[in-house]
């Protein structure tokens, strides 16, 4: 009976090691042996894989291998890259006799031969021993670290191949920020998205880190300059969009930006007070951990909502209804409110990533289900393993239009549509590893919204994995992970060609996750911003266009004046018949004050020059200031958008205005101990003649000349001048245990046309003596073997929830490393030899207010050095256990109830037969 008991057990947890895998269900293990076979999928305990290679390509991010004792040999620069992936850690020391469940590096040696020296030590850590064999470890070790500068490198022309040391084709290196110039807290560079200040038309880069979101002013793409950085929990990934809006009550245009997280919830940036700074505005915790987020029905260039549509911000691939996407309104920006949560959804309803399109052609009647005469807003959700459409444009509710797949489907991961929104380009982020693939592109045809087919398959000459698309006029920009940026022509998107790249990873071509993340074409000076996990920001210029035929503004702004007729010159240059279609974007102008046109313009065969787009601009009111609207070209036929020269800016003129002035925020903390509150006050909108507003302070329940001192006062700027004014208040630190207390700055003006929005921000004044420290705890004190990896896991939080730092330290035994140690999370690797170690996992808040806890390990020898055998068991057929790949929904838990009622029934039966 016991035999029988112990083999059911193994069975079932055969079942339970398999299933479908996601980013949003990391942490899988792959399992490796020197007597495994390479076949499968390596997530069968009793069926491990035998190299590390093959393992590690069935492996998504965030997957574990786990290798048994045994001698591996690292037979290419690949394998060796592998060993050192944070997004795939790699461990050794485990066993085949207990089914991997035991790290124990003492009693299970695991070498590695032929091992880079700089490699020697962290794999130590992670339980392996080492070999070198010297000349081969040593070129592997040159290969990873000197094949390019570590330098920044600006302006840099693709010749015979190279851009000083990166490969390329037709593309240009601008300049490159390093991971150690980006950011003081991250160490690796994850998703990229792109901004233009309407106010001063200055561009940035807003790049994802593991620890932060940082901005880069790249208006000069040759010297860029790092703004700012918005600190957060570490995460594997952020993803980041951009709104912008304009404030007609202040004069002036607005944006957020909004980063998912898998630890924080979503994070809203406020880029307000560029280009001097950037401020983290709020955190949404909705739901906890999200892999991606988007902002549907808005132009990607202005990142500003499109004509006759609202714009909405979904969150997709969190924890809650089986990460189906939440959709969220936009019309407060800064306060996003939650228009569309699904209900009773499952993991198969599970969105890694989604894009859309606003319809407005004859599909927004005959295939949307709520179109209206002004269109129908389409989301595209890639689902793991296949593509969804659906009708959205109702912001409550959802309608399933219909779903696509393809062959040999690993992880349909993101996708993007052309700018007609007949085609979309759809990326599998693991077909490359599982099946031994080079890099495909699926081309699906989207004429019918409701029977979409696959068009075509773009296969490129190598291995690396496609991440994200997007795109640009006829071209196609791919992050390509170790490939960097590959530029697809898509003037006919059922045959797309490769016309350019740019290696930002030039080490290897290999499907591992290194290398470019993310990519943003959209910028309108046209300069292309790449993110690369180990290399930072690049800013490249595309020049595969170069000798093509191609069309675009003959400048990208122009100023008119009001009550009058505005032609909008275009130029076409080359040999080959071209058209293009053009749309008038409102801005802070809108329909009463320009047509918002739309149509095409037409080349012949040879013909080139210049024909306009003409528009006609209403007359002004007597007060009117100026204003902004757009002119976007897209969906070129016969050739290329120019860069730089697909959008254009145009400004109505209007009367000059004395300006607004406005309190830079609406609601500030502060301590009670800080000694003072600064709140700027900033003008916008104009600096004609003298401005002249009053301030003052109210009392609410923080009294003035008990809490803060009394203040009011005028504050004046001449004609011209933009600069910031200060308010600063006295705030009086009592000894009394208080509840927070608020008071009130107030702007005021004979003329409240001389007010922005902000008027009044309410100070909350957070009162030392009620403040309670920290809750911690660093968790249950245990044992562990020798050379083993650790997690150290705790908790903190604050009563007040302001939490400013968490550290692990350590305080006795061997010193070991400790990584990530400021978060909640840390590891460790045990020492050699056995001894006991003591750690503090210690919580600050805003106070400077530390609470801690401590954790105690034992560090044990194994019970044994040889281990002892189990009951012999029949290894199950994995063929007859193993689920449908990303069948999306139970992992196969009716198989294993199944199981577990059949051998409660067994042992019943027998138990009986006794009787």
């Amino acid at each position: 009976m016991r035999v029988f008991l112990f083999s059911l057990i193994v069975l079932l947890l055969a079942f339970t090691s398999q299933g479908a895998y996601a980013h949003i269900d990391h942490d899988k293990a792959r399992f490796v042996a020197a007597d495994g076979i390479d076949e499968g999928q390596c997530n069968n305990r009793f069926r491990p894989c035998k190299t590390l290679a093959y393992a590690a390509r069935q492996a998504s991010k965030g997957d574990r291998l786990l290798v048994a004792e045994g001698t591996y040999k690292l037979e290419d620069n690949i394998e060796s890259l592998l060993l050192n992936d944070s997004l795939m850690p790699v461990l050794g020391g485990f066993s085949r006799i207990d089914h991997f469940q035991v790290q124990n590096p003492t009693v299970n040696n695991t070498t590695i031969v032929n091992t880079p020296a700089y490699l020697s030590e962290s794999l130590y850590l992670k339980g392996f021993n080492t070999i070198s064999d010297g000349k081969s470890g040593e070129a592997i070790a040159r290969l990873l670290q000197d094949s390019v500068s570590q330098q920044n490198l600006t302006n840099v022309a693709c010749e015979n191949g190279l851009a000083d040391g990166y490969p390329c084709d037709n593309v240009s290196l601008l300049s490159r920020v390093t991971i150690n110039q980006l950011s003081n807290v991250s160490n690796d560079v994850n998703d990229i998205w792109g901004h233009i200040d309407l106010n001063t038309q200055r561009e940035y880069a807003i790049v994802g880190m593991n620890s932060s979101v940082v901005v880069v002013d790249i208006t000069t793409p040759t010297s860029p300059t790092v703004v700012g950085e918005v600190s957060g929990r570490s995460t594997g990934w952020r993803d980041i969009k951009v709104l912008q809006y304009y404030d007609h009550t202040s004069s002036r245009w607005r944006a957020f930006a909004y980063a998912s997280s898998e630890s924080e919830g979503f994070s809203i940036i406020d880029l307000n007070d560029l280009p001097n700074s950037v401020s983290l505005s709020s955190r949404n915790r909705d739901d906890n951990n999200a892999h991606n987020i988007y902002v549907s029905n808005v132009n990607y260039t202005f990142n500003t909502t499109i004509n006759n549509a609202a714009a909405q911000l979904h969150l997709v691939g969190q924890a809650s209804n089986g990460g189906a996407f939440r959709s969220y309104n936009l019309d407060t920006p800064q306060t996003p409110a939650a228009s569309f949560t699904p209900n009773g959804l499952t993991r198969a309803d599970y969105t890694h990533d989604i894009s859309s399109m606003f319809v407005t052609d004859g599909r927004s009647q005959t295939d949307c289900v709520n179109g209206n005469t002004n269109g129908c807003t389409v989301m595209l959700d890639f689902n793991e393993s296949e593509m969804r459409l659906w009708d959205h444009t109702v912001q409550n509710s959802t309608v399933e239009l219909s779903s696509i797949s393809y062959d040999n489907v690993a992880y349909t991961h993101s996708g993007w549509v052309t700018e007609d929104q007949r085609y979309a380009f759809v990326h599998d982020e693991i077909d490359e590893r599982q099946f031994s693939l080079n890099t495909r592109v699926m081309v699906f045809d989207i004429s019918s919204l409701t029977n979409p087919v696959l068009a075509a398959t773009w296969v490129s000459d190598n291995t690396t994995v496609d991440h994200n698309g997007y795109v640009r006029g006829n071209r196609y920009y791919i992050s390509n992970y170790e490939r960097g940026l590959t530029i697809l022509d898509i003037s006919d998107p059922t045959a797309p060609e490769q016309v350019g790249f740019f290696d930002t990873y030039p080490d290897f071509n290999s499907s591992n996750f290194n290398g470019a993340w993310g990519v943003y074409p959209f910028l309108p000076s046209g300069n292309i911003i790449v993110s690369d996990r180990q290399r930072g920001l690049f800013v490249l210029k595309d020049n595969t266009l170069s000798g093509t035929t191609t069309v675009g503004f003959t400048q990208s702004t122009l100023e008119t004046a009001a009550n009058t007729t505005l032609n909008v010159p275009v130029n076409k240059s080359g040999n080959n018949a071209l058209t293009v279609n053009y749309e008038v974007i409102q801005g802070s102008a809108d329909s009463s004050d320009v047509t918002l046109a739309s149509g095409e313009l037409a080349w012949g065969l040879a013909e080139t020059g210049t024909k306009n787009i003409e528009l006609n601009i209403e007359a002004n009111a007597d007060d009117e200031p100026s204003e902004l609207f757009f002119v976007r070209l897209f969906n070129p036929q016969g050739g290329g958008l120019v860069p730089g020269l697909g959008s254009n800016m145009v400004k109505i003129q209007g009367v000059a205005q004395v300006g607004k002035a406005e309190l830079s925020t609406t609601a500030i903390s502060v301590l009670e101990t800080n000694g003072q509150v600064d709140v700027e006050v900033t003008r916008q909108g104009g600096s004609e003649s003298e401005l002249n507003v009053n301030y003052a302070l109210e009392s609410d329940t923080a009294v003035a000349g008990e809490d803060f001192e009394a203040l009011t006062g005028t504050l004046s700027w001449q004609e011209g001048d933009t600069s910031a004014r200060t308010i600063s208040v006295t705030l009086l630190n009592d000894t009394a245990s208080e509840d927070t207390e608020q008071f009130s700055i107030v702007l005021s003006a004979d003329d409240a046309n001389l007010l922005g929005s902000f008027t009044q921000t309410t100070v909350s004044i957070k009162d030392d003596e009620s403040n309670q420290a920290p809750i911690v705890n660093a968790g249950d004190d245990f044992t562990a073997l020798l050379r083993t990896s650790q997690s150290l896991d705790g908790t903190a939080a604050d009563p007040e929830g302001e939490l400013t730092s968490t550290q692990w330290s350590q305080v006795s035994g061997e010193t070991v490393t400790i990584m990530n140690a400021s978060s909640l999370s840390a590891s460790f690797t045990t020492p050699d030899n056995p001894t006991t170690l003591e750690f503090r996992l210690s919580a600050t808040d805003e106070f400077g207010v530390e609470s801690s806890d401590t954790v105690v390990v034992e560090v044990e020898e194994p019970a044994s050095s040889t281990p002892v055998d189990p009951p012999p068991v029949e290894t199950p057929p994995v063929e007859d256990v193993t689920p449908p790949a990303n069948n999306g929904g139970g992992g196969g838990s009716t198989g294993l109830w199944l199981l577990v009622s059949l051998a409660v029934f067994t042992v019943y039966r027998r138990r009986t037969e006794q009787k």
